[in-house]
C-alpha cells in the first residue's frame, strides 16, 4: 500500500492496473522512510529540517510501486522579477533532495522527464546554495540534459575540509602545540575567574544555553558588522529555527554545542552538526571583551579534541579564511553553488542571456 498521503499527478499503472511510478505529495511518515534509505550524509534531511527552514514547504514525492523514491522539499521564493521554486533549507549543506541509494538510473530520468516533472517541480526550479559533491546532486546533473533541463551554476565560494583521520594517522591532532598555547590562553584567563566548558546537544540544551550562545553572538565582531543578521542565535528567526528542528527526536542529537564561561559568563562556543561521517562546523564565536586571551580559539580546539576523541573523521569547515583554518590542517574541499534547472526550450534560450549577466554559467543542455 502507498505510504503516501495524496496524489496530485499522473501515475503510471502496470498491466495490472496497480500504480507503478510517478508523482505525488508525501506525508512526513513517506519522506522519513525515504530519508532512512538514502545516503548517510543525508540522514538530516527529515521533515521537521525543511518545515524549520520554510513554512511553505511542500513535499513533491516520486513513487515507485507505491515507496519514495526521492524526495523534493519545494517552496517559492522569489528570484529577482520571478517567483520560481526552490529546494528548502536554511543551512547550505542540507539544501537537498534526499534519494533511495538504490534508486537506479533509470527509474531517476523517467522521474525528471515529462509533463510530470515540470507540473510538480515547475519548469524552473532551484538547488543551492549546496556542496558540489553532495551525493543527490552527483545523481541528478548527469541526467539532467537527457531528461531536458538546461542546467545554470552559480559558484560562490568553496569549503574547508579536516582530514582528521588522515592527520591523526601521522601524528596527535589537533597538534600539541595548538593544545598548549589553548591551554596557556586558558590560563591567563583562570587568572581572572574560573574557567570552565559545557557540551550539549539539540537533545539536552535548556533555553539558558541558547541565551548564552545568543549573548556571546551580540558580543562578538560578527554582531558589529552585521547588525546582529548572520547569528545563528542572536537572530530570533534562525533561533527559531534551530529550535524547531530540534524538537525532532533524530535531529536533535545531532546538534552540538560546546560553551566556554568565565565564572558565570559565556564567553565563546562553537556549534555545529556531527551527520555520517562528517561534523559540520557552522558558528565558532566569542565575546569581543576578552579577545586578548583568544578564547574563540581555546574553545575551538577544545572542540576539535573532542571531535579527535568520538573518532570523527572528516570536519567540514565551510567557507571563510582559509589562512586561518590551514592552522589546523584544513585544506580546499567542495565547491559550494547555487544550480538552477530550466525546462530546456524557450524559456532556457530567453533566460540565459540574463542569468550570464548575474553570474549564472550554463553547464548542461542539450
Amino acid at each position: 500500500m502507498s505510504m503516501l498521503m495524496r496524489q496530485e499527478y499522473a501515475i503510471a499503472a502496470d498491466d495490472e492496473g496497480r500504480p507503478a511510478q510517478g508523482w505525488a505529495v508525501a506525508d512526513d511518515a513517506a519522506l522519513a522512510a525515504l530519508v532512512d534509505a538514502a545516503a548517510p550524509l543525508h540522514a538530516f534531511l527529515r521533515p521537521a529540517w525543511y518545515r524549520a527552514a520554510a513554512s511553505d514547504v511542500t513535499f513533491h514525492v516520486y513513487e515507485r510501486d507505491g515507496e519514495p523514491v526521492a524526495a523534493f522539499p519545494i517552496a517559492p521564493r522569489r528570484m529577482g522579477p520571478l517567483t520560481i521554486n526552490e529546494v528548502a533549507g536554511a543551512y547550505w549543506p542540507f539544501r537537498s533532495v534526499p534519494i533511495r541509494e538504490d534508486a537506479g538510473d533509470a527509474i531517476l530520468l523517467a522521474m525528471l522527464s515529462g509533463s510530470d516533472a515540470r507540473a510538480a517541480l515547475g519548469k524552473a526550479w532551484r538547488v543551492g546554495p549546496i556542496q558540489g559533491n553532495d551525493p543527490s546532486i552527483e545523481r541528478l546533473l548527469p541526467l539532467a540534459a537527457p531528461a531536458g533541463w538546461a542546467v545554470f551554476k552559480r559558484t560562490i565560494s568553496h569549503s574547508y575540509d579536516i582530514d582528521v583521520a588522515a592527520l591523526r594517522a601521522k601524528k596527535a591532532w589537533p597538534s600539541k602545540s595548538a593544545i598548549r598555547q589553548s591551554r596557556n590562553y586558558a590560563n591567563r584567563l583562570g587568572r581572572i575567574g574560573e574557567v570552565s566548558y559545557r557540551k550539549v546537544t539539540g537533545a539536552d540544551w535548556t533555553a539558558d544555553d541558547r541565551d548564552a550562545l545568543a549573548r556571546i553572538e551580540a558580543e562578538s565582531w560578527l554582531a558589529e558588522i552585521s547588525d546582529g543578521a548572520d547569528t545563528k542565535f542572536l537572530d530570533p528567526e534562525r533561533r527559531r529555527m534551530w529550535e524547531d528542528a530540534a524538537r525532532d527526536p533524530v535531529l536533535a542529537p545531532l546538534m552540538f554545542a560546546h560553551i566556554m564561561y568565565l565564572d558565570e559568563a559565556p564567553i565563546a562556543f562553537t556549534f555545529g552538526l556531527a551527520v555520517g561521517d562528517t561534523r559540520y562546523q557552522i558558528a565558532n564565536n566569542f565575546s569581543e571583551k576578552y579577545k586578548e586571551y583568544s578564547p574563540g580559539r581555546i574553545i575551538l580546539t577544545f572542540d576539535f579534541a573532542d571531535a579527535a576523541e568520538r573518532g570523527v573523521p572528516v570536519i567540514d569547515w565551510g567557507a571563510g579564511d582559509g589562512g586561518y583554518k590551514a592552522r589546523y590542517g584544513a585544506k580546499a574541499g567542495p565547491e559550494i553553488c547555487d544550480l538552477l534547472f530550466v525546462d530546456d526550450g524557450i524559456l532556457a534560450r530567453m533566460a540565459r542571456p540574463l542569468l550570464k549577466r548575474q553570474g549564472w554559467e550554463l553547464i548542461s543542455d542539450r
